[in-house]
Order: C-alpha cells, then structure tokens, then sequence
C-alpha cells in the first residue's frame, strides 16, 4: 500500500473551514490503497475554535503526527502572531522525521496556511516524494489586490508584504509541483495561466464532499444549536463568515427584496426570523458585527439577529438541523465556492442559494431539487436576480425536500467518491507507465 503525507496544519480537535477535505477522506483511503499519515499543529498550539468532538470522530487508527507551532505571546513581541509563520519550522523539523522513518510517495497539502507550501520543494529534492497542492483560497491574490488601506483585515504594510512574499514562495512551490486540485474552476484557469509549466490536466477540481456520518453524529450525540430566539418564527438560517470581499453587494440585493417582501406577507403565515451565525472569523475581543448594520439600513432589523462569534463544526450541522430553511450567500465573483453547501442540503432543509451563475456552486446546486438557485452575473442588482430572490423566499416556506433521493444526487460528490478522486490523483502522479489508465480514472 502506497502512502501519503497529508499536511493539515489546522486539525481536530481544532475547527477550521479548510481541514474538512482531509478530515472527510481519512475513513477512505486505505479503500483506495493509499495509507494516511496526518501532520498538523498541536491543538495547545494552534489557533482557531475547539472542537474535541471532531477528533472524536476521526477513524481510531488513523495515524497523526503534532507539532508545537512557537507561541503566539512570544511571537507578537516580534511583530508577527499568525499560525503560518508560527509552525513553519516545527512542521518542517517534524515533516522531515516522519519522511526519514518511513518512505510516503505523496505530501499532500490541504491547507489555507499557504506558507507551509513552501516546505514542499524541500521534502522532494531531498526524499524524491511526489506533491499534490490543494488550493482552496488565493494565495498570491496578484494585482490589483482585492484589500486597500481602508479596508484590509489587519494591518495595511503586513498584508502588503504577507502578499510580496506569497508571490515569490507560490512561484517557488509551484515550480515543485505535480498536480494541483482546487475548490474552483477560476482559481484553476489563474494557476494554469500563471505557470505554464503545469498541463491542464494537471490541475482538478474538487469541491469538500458530502458525508452523512457528520449528521449522524449530530443526531445520536445529541449536539445542541446555538441558542437563538427564533421564537415559533418561521426560522431561516445562514452560518459563516459575512464580510468577505465581493459579498456585501449581495447581501444588499438580499435584504432590499426581504423588506419588499415582508409587505406581501398574509396574515396567516408564520412571521419570519433569520439568524447569522458565525460571522466573524475574529477571536472574542475582535468579533464585530457585519450583517446588522445592513439590516438596519433596509429596514428590516427587526427580523434579524446576529452571532459574529465562530462556532464549532457539529454546532453548524445542529443549528441546521433545527431550522425551518438555510441561506448560502456567494460573492460578485464566480471564483467563491461556499464549501457548506452539502452541509446545508444533508440537513434535509430547503436551501436558498445566492451566487453567481458561473461558479461552480451553481453548477453542482442545478442539479439538487432542496436547492433553490438565484443567480447574477455581471452585477447582483440584476432585477432578474432580485425576483428569483423573491420566488425562492416563498418557495422556502412551500419546499418538502425529498431526502430518500439524496443518496443517489449526492453521490458523485459524496466524501468517498472525492477521496477516489484523490487517490487516483497520487496514483496517477507516481506512476507514469499507467499514466492513461488513471487519466481514465479521473473522468
């Protein structure tokens, strides 16, 4: 059995957005004859939300190999505080023993620490291991830069210079690599213009897969929704992170036909509640609020509520569960693939999705009845966007998703069938002379 080095800074018991690919994957891959080994960041060292179920559920015998990333108290003396730079060079030290103990003929980096993919052309040239890169964000953002100095999360000069370095490290690792998946045709059609060097079908795309076991987990481990005060409202939920560039003309179509709507409302239907949660990727003391603000502007405040504060993975899954009907908001541009929407659609719950028309949320959601698609392309004040806004707010009241057929709709993005993708991938990579018969496994 083959092996490969899966490289997930962020892992349970931590709760993070982008550990889910190699998370959901873990329970398969011995099925398609590849054995994992996990490096991560200890949890005592690591940032983000603790989630001790997560691990929790993880195979039991799946091997994970921790590093302690430098403290962030004595790192913030320096100037710097973020995990990248934190971990790099334990993760390097404790990567560079796993590959000395036992030969992995694959380091895969699932991560949005892009920083560690730097470690990459280091272990080839020294271990011959082939590397598989998992983008599921920009890293070099190129230019124009999607942040100003009004804007910018953080400070201007780092950001300015966190993106000089990601230019010239992208450029170093990607000389390195031998395929590329991504969340995301566009970030694709960037990555292949920008090195040449790479074929087109060394890049794929695969979105997060679908895994019932998480609500199955929810459901006999009885984890327990934020609490909100929904009230008997017929109560519509959105979970995740608001602010992101490219989002709030969305959220401005959004709130704009809900308070048109609310005046189109009989008398006999439910009053409607709905609740952001999870809004802000900031810690406690940072946590601000993003949607209510706009809320007030359109005048519909008091349908809404917001929880900035992250909250746990499972939590996620319960608080769908226990709703009425979920939102999924994109942003202007098609390169945004929401990596939540099989969380929502296994929930059983009505689903309204607002996107552009070319991402590829859009085109995987066309295909799922639970799924109501509103679409924009050149800008989401499109009055064709704004009525299907409309429609699907009174389809969600209306909407009995058919959960027997999701097993057969989902199952070309279940997490089993993704993590075949995968390993058909590493397959390919490390033996050329089957070269055409794992290009066929790929289609």
């Amino acid at each position: 059995m083959r092996r490969v080095l899966l490289v997930s800074p962020r892992f349970p018991p931590k709760s993070a957005p982008e550990l889910h690919r190699a998370r959901t994957s873990l329970a398969y891959y011995r099925q398609f004859g590849w054995e994992p080994t996990v490096l991560c960041v200890s949890p005592q060292t690591a940032d983000g939300v603790d989630e001790p179920p997560l691990a929790e559920a993880l195979p039991a015998d799946m091997n994970v190999v921790s590093a302690d990333a430098w403290p962030e108290t004595t790192c913030r003396r320096f100037g710097f505080g973020q995990l990248a730079y934190r971990c790099i060079g334990p993760l390097h030290r404790a990567g560079t023993a796993v590959l000395e103990r036992q030969k992995h003929d694959v380091v895969m980096f699932s991560t949005t620490v892009f920083l560690t993919f730097a470690l990459g052309p280091l272990w080839k040239r020294r271990f011959g291991c082939k590397l598989v890169y998992d983008f599921q964000d920009p890293w070099y953002a190129g230019k124009p830069l999607p942040y100003d100095s009004s804007n910018v999360p953080g400070s201007w000069w780092k950001y300015r210079l966190d993106q000089w370095l990601a230019g010239h490290l992208e450029r170093y690792a990607m000389a390195a690599a031998d395929h590329v998946v991504s969340v995301s045709q566009a970030y694709v059609d960037v990555l292949s213009r920008r090195y040449p060097r790479l074929a087109r079908d060394d890049f794929t795309v695969i979105p997060f897969g679908a895994d019932r076991r998480d609500y199955e987990f929810v459901r006999t481990h009885a984890v327990v929704a934020p609490n909100l005060s929904a009230g008997g409202r017929f109560h519509i939920v959105a979970a995740g992170r608001a602010g992101r560039p490219g989002s709030d003309p969305v959220l401005h179509a959004f709130f704009s036909v809900l308070a048109e709507s609310r005046k189109c409302v009989s008398a006999s239907d439910k009053p409607v509640h709905l609740s952001f949660v999870g809004t802000s990727y900031a810690s406690d003391d940072r946590a601000v609020e993003a949607i209510m603000p706009l809320a007030r502007e359109h005048g519909v405040a008091d349908l809404v509520e917001e929880q900035p504060l992250r909250i746990p993975y499972y939590s996620s899954l319960a608080l769908y569960d226990a709703s009425d009907a979920i939102l999924i908001f994109g942003t202007a541009s098609a390169d945004y693939t929401a990596s939540k929407l099989f969380s929502c659609v296994l929930s059983g719950k009505p689903v309204l999705a607002m996107v552009h028309r070319d991402s590829l949320l859009s085109q995987i959601a066309a295909n799922i009845p639970s799924v109501f698609l509103a679409t924009f392309g050149d800008s989401s004040q499109e009055p064709k966007f704004r009525a299907r806004i409309k429609e699907g707010l009174a389809w969600l009241r209306t909407a009995k998703p058919d959960t027997s057929r999701f097993d057969e709709e989902l199952r070309p993005w279940s997490a089993e069938e993704l993590t075949r993708l995968q390993c058909a991938i590493f397959d390919r990579v490390c033996d050329s002379d089957a070269g055409a018969g794992n290009r066929a496994a790929l289609t």
